[in-house]
């Protein structure tokens, strides 16, 4: 029998610093971290609880075979007295459906005779009391099964019917069961239809019912058994046929303890890991702002020293090292990587010629969108030889891409779409072609130096990104999501452009007109237009690219080693719970 507390504490750090980044999902959240081995470790100690090895079997507490046959009994006894309807019965259990091995002192039942799962009695408005508990799936967390909040009846009024349950009752969310939102009811109320109230027959713990209906074995077996794409539920006929491992009383109580126990410790880690996180972050980000706040190039220098040599202790996750990308951009925004020369040209001058010039070539297209910019304040104090400009005063072109039906059919044209920019970068991975006439080809053609943007797509964090075009081997055109950008790279850097497309300054203007249409966010030409970007010399322009690059490759450095690291803590992790079964 494996001691548990044993293999948490002597692999703490494993569980604890074993973090992995959750989806990206929301306006710049970076995705958020999530402790992974923690969470392995809760399903750990599920999986060990059902499988008969969190506690040692003890011959005086019975069996689970005496204990099904007491159930069966007790089931036979609530059709006879018509508390419980008649259902059909259930086949035999074979060795086939069995999810895992138990001790040989316990039995095996299946669901539908061990409870009255699919049996619900219901409720309807026009009984309810002002004080009955209406509960919905939104209600409970997942995965965690924590009741969010409670709400009553006189809070959530409604018109279809619900399910009855009483206090002691298991409830199980059947929607999307993967979700694994599973509780027992401490008083009684009613629910949504897409939870299962159940309660067992005979001398069952209905907590060990709820570690069954939590632990992974049974997720993977509701998850296997749904019905419906959208809305997948796991069937009736399919739950009642689970196979339940089933204790003796005595030995279910003590599980349920020993299980309440490790999780009450991993409480205790998580809580741990996550103020550790939290204390990560806020000295971070105090670092990161006495960078930010450095009143001139000289400043940053002494206080870039003082903080470097503490790199390794800083930058040890991806937020952080976010947030050093993040601070990067904002310092270059402000003119603070660079030294000003007072012999270089001032911007103004530059963008006048370049604005004498677009003006020349641009079409009425462009002009009519040009003269929808609306003049607006500066937004925060430039260096002297900077200047404030709009994305459409700095461009000659602003024009949608097409909107004909592309294939695989590369005897057409090569039409980059947003699976080939959203990285930031054009990718000619998974490209598709169209049929466009020679005109199109000669609108929609691709140089180098253009900028292509996302105006477009269901993600928030998409909408607005840039790409730069490279130097592409023949005629390339872009799709309607699209919009391509052409600016005179005599004039300003395309690549400074991209940068500070990237910083939250420009990511605030992005979002900020955003409408949300069904599915779709989108952002139209007059509005990426109107961004503002402040303008260095031609030459600091490029400077601030180079040194953009390289921090950004220190970035990339530091993102790398943290990849590397964490994926040794997940694979560590993995090896440490397999072990185990």
């Amino acid at each position: 029998m494996t001691d548990v507390n044993q293999l948490i504490t002597d692999y703490l750090d494993i569980w604890t610093s074993a973090i992995e980044k959750k989806s990206s999902a929301g306006r710049g959240n970076g995705g958020g971290l999530e402790l992974y081995g923690i969470r392995k470790l809760r399903k750990l100690v599920f999986e060990l609880a059902v499988r008969g090895k969190l506690v040692i079997q003890l011959a005086e507490e019975g069996t689970g075979s005496e204990l099904k046959e007491a159930v069966l009994k007790s089931r036979a006894a609530a059709v006879r007295s018509k508390e419980l309807r008649k259902q059909k019965p259930l086949p035999e259990i074979t060795e086939q459906e069995l999810l895992f091995a138990v001790p040989p002192s316990w039995g095996l039942i299946r669901l539908g005779e061990l409870t009255n799962y699919g049996v619900t009695d219901k409720a309807d408005a026009d009984e309810m009391d002002e004080n009955i508990w209406v509960l919905e799936l939104e209600d409970v967390e997942k995965v965690s099964s924590k009741l969010i909040k409670r709400v009553y009846f006189s809070e959530r009024r409604f018109k279809s019917s619900k399910n009855r349950f009483i206090a002691g009752d298991v409830i199980y969310g059947k929607l999307r069961p993967y979700l694994d939102k599973v509780l027992i009811a401490d008083e009684d109320g009613v629910c949504t239809t897409e939870m299962i109230p159940m309660r067992a027959f005979g001398d069952v713990s209905p907590e060990f019912v709820r570690l069954f209906l939590k632990s992974p074995e049974f997720i993977r077996y509701a998850d296997d058994s749904t019905h419906g794409m959208n809305l997948p539920r796991l069937g009736t006929d399919k739950a009642r046929m689970a196979v339940v491992p089933l204790p003796p009383l005595a030995e279910q109580q003590r599980i349920v303890a020993k299980a309440d126990e490790l999780m009450a410790l991993c409480d205790v880690l998580e809580q741990q890991a996550q103020d550790n996180l939290k204390a990560h972050q806020t000295l971070v980000a105090s670092c990161l702002a006495t960078l930010t706040n450095s009143q001139s190039s000289e400043g940053l220098t002494q206080n870039w020293t003082r903080i470097e040599a503490y790199f390794d202790t800083l930058f040890t996750t991806e937020e952080s090292v976010e947030a050093l990308r993040r601070a990067a951009l904002d310092l270059a925004l402000r003119g603070l990587l660079t030294d000003q020369s007072k012999d270089a040209p001032h911007a103004s001058d530059l963008l006048t010629n370049l604005y004498s010039k677009n003006k020349e070539s641009a079409s009425s297209r462009h002009r009519t969108i040009v003269s929808k910019i609306k003049a607006a304040e500066p937004p925060f104090d430039l260096p002297e030889s900077w200047a404030w400009s709009n994305l459409g005063l700095l461009s000659s072109d602003l024009r949608y891409g097409t909107s004909k039906k592309c294939d695989r059919d590369d005897s057409l044209v090569p039409v980059l779409r947003i699976p080939n920019v959203s990285g930031g970068r054009v990718d000619l991975d998974d490209l598709k072609f169209g049929p466009l006439d020679p005109k199109e080809v000669d609108d929609l053609r691709l140089r180098p130096n253009d900028l292509l943007i996302i105006r477009s797509n269901g993600s928030l964090d998409i909408v607005g990104s840039f790409a730069v075009v490279p130097e592409l081997e023949g005629d390339f055109a872009f799709a309607g999501y699209l919009v391509r950008v052409r600016i005179d790279p005599a004039f300003v850097d395309p690549r400074y452009i991209w940068y500070v497309s990237r910083s939250r300054f420009l990511r605030d203007q992005i979002e900020g007109p955003i409408r949300h249409g069904v599915g779709l966010k989108n952002v139209n030409s007059t509005e990426l237009a109107s961004l503002q970007f402040p303008i260095p010399p031609r030459e600091e322009q490029e400077q601030i690219v180079e040194k953009l690059d390289g921090l950004f490759e220190l970035c990339d450095q530091f993102s790398q080693r943290i990849s590397d690291q964490n994926l040794i803590k997940l694979s560590l992790t993995d090896t440490l719970t397999s072990k185990i079964h």
